[in-house]
């Protein structure tokens, strides 16, 4: 099979790739393969996009709303129309901030709320991915192998995984037949319980004076329920 993968060089990308062995796999860089440019994508024949390529730190969409339209909107109905015209199955991958935090174990089948400028362009590329049958939809969140913080916060919830146990549940998901909507992540932890699990020096500390001072909504619980 012959798999365009965008975004290959973020995170998930990177870790993507070895867990998709066996198959063909196009992993152009951002000059190669300019995602808001469908004209971009004539050249890579492929079965299957996995669509990675996103504005992805909240401050960057904050501070950038037109390049937050244009690469996750616009970049991933580029993507999508490429896939469709090539009957390819597609994989956007979404993220767990579509939901506003309020009450967290989100179903799949849940109604999403999206507070954010990078929650709103997420739930844009989810609504157009999933005109297309081909298609599956993957909420997630996660973060490297090592937790980067000192302090966490105790009293902020999500389901975010590290990569190294992220990706391959991803891969198994990309592969699949499935499509729609579906959850990957950890378990329900607090930050705190997350960090703490790669990381036994990690500082509790609490989002209460974060919430004070942020100028962006703060999701107290994004957890997940896969399916």
């Amino acid at each position: 099979m012959k798999i365009l993968l965008t975004g290959g060089s973020g995170l998930l990308g990177r870790n993507l790739i070895s867990h998709l062995s066996g198959h063909e796999i196009m992993v152009p860089s951002s000059s190669e393969l300019d995602v808001t440019c469908s004209f971009c994508f004539i050249p890579f024949k492929c079965d299957l996009v996995i669509h990675c390529a996103a504005i992805a730190k909240f401050a960057d969409a904050e501070k950038d709303p037109m390049g937050t339209i244009q690469t996750n909107i616009e970049g991933t109905c580029n993507a999508l129309k490429h896939a469709m015209s090539q009957n390819a199955r597609f994989v956007f991958i979404s993220s767990s901030h579509v939901f506003d935090g309020q009450k967290g174990n989100y179903k799949h089948t849940d109604l999403t709320n999206p507070l954010t400028r990078y929650s709103k362009s997420k739930v844009a590329g989810e609504m157009a991915t999933l005109i297309y049958d081909k298609s599956l939809v993957i909420r997630t969140e996660f973060c490297d192998v090592d937790f980067p913080f000192d302090t966490a916060f105790t009293d902020k919830y999500s389901s975010k995984e590290y990569i190294d146990i992220l990706a391959p549940k991803i891969a198994e998901k990309c592969l699949s037949e499935q499509t729609g909507i579906c959850h990957v992540g950890g378990p329900r932890r607090s930050f705190y319980e997350f960090g703490q699990s790669r990381n036994p020096n990690v500082k509790p500390g609490s989002v209460e004076n974060l919430l004070k001072t942020s100028t962006v909504p703060i999701l107290i619980d994004t957890s997940l329920i896969e399916n």
